[in-house]
């Protein structure tokens, strides 16, 4: 199992090598909060609320005293950048992460032959879900690209016809337990882009030129515009507001269908409240 720690400028830290390894702490456990009423016997629960999540892992480094001086002060230094920007870094655990701070550490070396290192780091989490990702891209018609656009060409005469799909019409799955989060980055060039996913509508009221493209954050609710200059520009206001952009995408077998005219990536987080352990 690969566990590390991704610094939000980018550096990244195994957590299971042979100089630093993660010796003691779990990140497989959580809490839910019910929202209920108390009624004559026990209570009555309309639902549940999940809290930010800290964990505390212990980090052991071995090898020469100045390597892991050297080491803790680089942390340091990747631990903060991450605090002073608000920006948060990552845990891979596997193909899950979770979006964190390390809002504490504390070091011990050892004491009688000076060996190793123990440094107690605190995690603070504020969205409590760790998340692996699924993505799809979707194509214009006229790219013709993908398996969607492989076609059936046998030799003999069937009474049936293969042939290519409805244009902007594509079955994908997604093997979830629960609705899901996305990352929706349409391209142009198109105007006032729709896509139904099953029966629901997501679509913008603008338009894009060649090189621009917009993108859809549900867990955000954010809705931008990004220009070919690099200039991005809010346009949560062009939303369609009658069928909304966030609605999380639900699992099983999907049907998106679009015009064809115009390509978009959609990447759903698959969130659990712990990491799968394979």
């Amino acid at each position: 199992m690969i566990v590390r720690y991704v610094c939000s400028n980018g550096k990244e830290y195994s957590l299971i090598g042979d100089r630093m390894r993660a010796t003691s702490g779990n990140f497989h456990k959580y809490e839910w909060k019910q929202n209920s009423t108390e009624i004559q016997f026990g209570d009555s629960v309309y639902g549940f609320t999940k809290e930010s999540v800290k964990y505390s892992i212990t980090l052991t480094m071995r090898g020469k005293l100045e390597s892991r001086k050297a080491m803790i002060d680089e942390l340091t230094d990747a631990f903060e950048y991450d605090i002073v920007n608000a920006t948060p870094g990552r845990i891979y655990y596997g193909e899950y992460y979770i979006d964190c701070y390390i809002s504490g550490l504390s070091s011990e070396i050892s004491g009688t032959w000076n060996n190793w290192t123990d440094c107690k780091v605190d995690i603070y989490c504020p969205y409590p879900f760790w998340s692996m990702e699924q993505s799809k891209s979707f194509y214009p018609d006229s790219a013709h690209k993908g398996e969607e656009y492989e076609f059936l060409d046998y030799p003999f005469d069937y009474v049936y016809d293969y042939s290519r799909p409805a244009a902007g019409s594509q079955h994908w799955i997604i093997d979830h337990y629960r609705n899901s989060n996305f990352k929706m980055t349409i391209y142009g060039p198109c105007a006032n882009p729709r896509i139904t996913i099953n029966s629901h509508v997501y679509q913008v009221y603008d338009t894009l030129e060649p090189e621009e493209y917009m993108i859809i954050e549900s867990r955000d609710k954010t809705v931008t515009k990004h220009l070919s200059n690099g200039t991005v520009r809010n346009i949560f206001a062009k939303r369609e507001k009658k069928s909304s952009v966030f609605e999380k995408i639900p699992p099983g077998e999907l049907l998106v269908s679009w015009s064809g005219d115009f390509g978009f990536d959609v990447t759903v987080y698959k969130e659990r409240s712990v990491p799968k352990w394979s």
